[in-house]
């Protein structure tokens, strides 16, 4: 994807290092954390490392939306479902459609500590079961928008100003993070520069994705993707863009109906020698997960990271992959002993009620998880980068499991 990106920018110079960004698998891991855009061609859902070059951030779906005027270019949390209705009461306020926040009277505290224990144990009593495929189908919501031709092409050369500063490093993993952290900033005020008063109406690019990932080696890999929607959050924001001329706000290109790929990914970014064979050896007890998650964390490049944000970070890629009950036990109990989580009832935006716990980086930066009381399951991700506008990104897992076929969901 990285490789198409850069054919279509035209410096030539840079192919070496967008097969370098390809192989390393950041490209498309990394493109939602700050762009939040959908791919056209192969969507991912991770949206925690936002602090990432811009060269490596954008993505050919980006591009393309750039070529038509159209960018998303943030991430955050969105309280509302892609139809708009008001459902979800995270922390201790609420962002709306309109971007507003405020106190949410129907949110109900609760102890995050207590809740993670309990939903712990209630996994350590469900049997280990398996299959030939691993099945994942996300609904997936970030902002687009519309850009002046003068914005784009200082992103534009922002993007390949950065990818030669990067080269000219060597790509070291630790330099890449503070190269990025500073042309993260150029962007933002940038942003600030066209739009100092946020973005006069919030327009979401939704879709939805399916994965299988065989269990065993050598197996074909398939993702299968519907066609983006654009969807306003509420009849004001469609009368601002109608106002503004109702500008294109989707990338070109069709989705294909789906892709097969014998390239077996690791399951996790921070650890990427996890793969579908050796996920069911992880720990099954809490201190040795954690001494391992620890281990993890040490010899990570970001060391501007957190802690509990990379902790956060994993947790959401383990309890989505086929992890054994014990060890998705012992994460919720490490997670536990984490503190600053806060914690209340809430819904994600298919309608399930679940606890939101959500963990806050120094720099205003929260992340989100809506887990299930009953079966302790993941309902949603969230990102919200509490800059004062509606910028949206979020992951709804609608369904994951087993299932022995490749292109069939899990029965029951």
């Amino acid at each position: 994807m990285i490789d198409r990106m850069f054919a279509r920018l035209r410096p030539d110079e840079l192919d070496e290092l967008a097969e370098a960004s390809y192989r390393r698998r950041r490209a498309d891991d990394l493109a939602r954390a700050f762009t939040g855009t959908q791919h056209p061609e192969k969507p991912t859902w991770r949206a925690v490392m936002f602090r990432r070059p811009l060269f490596l951030l954008a993505t050919s779906g980006a591009v393309a939306a750039i070529a038509a005027g159209a960018i998303a270019v943030s991430t955050g949390v969105l309280s509302g479902t892609p139809t708009g209705e008001n459902r979800v009461a995270v922390g201790s306020s609420s962002t709306g459609a309109s971007g507003e926040t405020g106190a949410s009277p129907a949110a109900t505290r609760m102890d995050a500590r207590s809740f993670l224990l309990a939903v712990a144990q209630t996994v350590q009593r469900e049997p280990a079961t398996t299959g030939e495929y691993w099945y994942v189908r996300t609904r997936e919501a970030s902002p687009t928008r519309h850009l002046p031709e003068e914005y784009a092409a200082e992103v534009k050369r922002l993007v390949v100003e950065e990818a030669a500063e990067c080269r000219r490093t060597g790509c070291k993993e630790i330099k890449l993070d503070s190269i990025g952290w500073r042309y993260s900033k150029k962007l933002e005020e940038l942003r600030k520069k066209f739009w100092p008063d946020g973005y006069p109406y919030t327009a979401l690019l939704v879709q939805t994705v399916e994965r299988w990932r065989p269990k065993r080696e050598g197996g074909t890999s398939r993702e299968k993707a519907s066609e983006l929607e654009l969807v306003f959050p509420t009849p004001e924001d469609e009368a601002k863009w109608k106002e503004h001329g109702s500008p294109n706000l989707l990338p070109d290109g069709k989705v294909r109906p789906y892709a097969d790929s014998d390239i077996q990914e690791p399951l996790s970014v921070n650890m990427p020698d996890l793969t579908m064979e050796n996920v069911g050896e992880l720990p099954t007890s809490k201190e040795e997960l954690a001494d391992l998650l620890r281990q993890r964390y040490e010899r990570q490049a970001d060391k501007d990271k957190a802690f509990p944000v990379f902790l956060w970070d994993t947790a959401v890629e383990l309890m989505t992959a086929p992890t054994m009950p014990g060890t998705r036990a012992a994460l919720l109990q490490v997670l536990a002993d984490q503190p600053g989580i806060t914690s209340e009832e809430a819904q994600d935006a298919a309608g399930r009620t679940g606890v939101a716990l959500t963990v806050k980086e120094d720099e205003g930066v929260e992340f989100t998880m809506i887990i299930d009381k009953d079966s302790a399951e993941l309902l949603e991700y969230a990102v919200n980068t509490n800059n004062g506008d509606c910028n949206v990104f979020r992951v709804t897992f609608e369904d994951f499991g087993w299932t022995d076929r490749l292109g069939e969901r899990p029965q029951g």
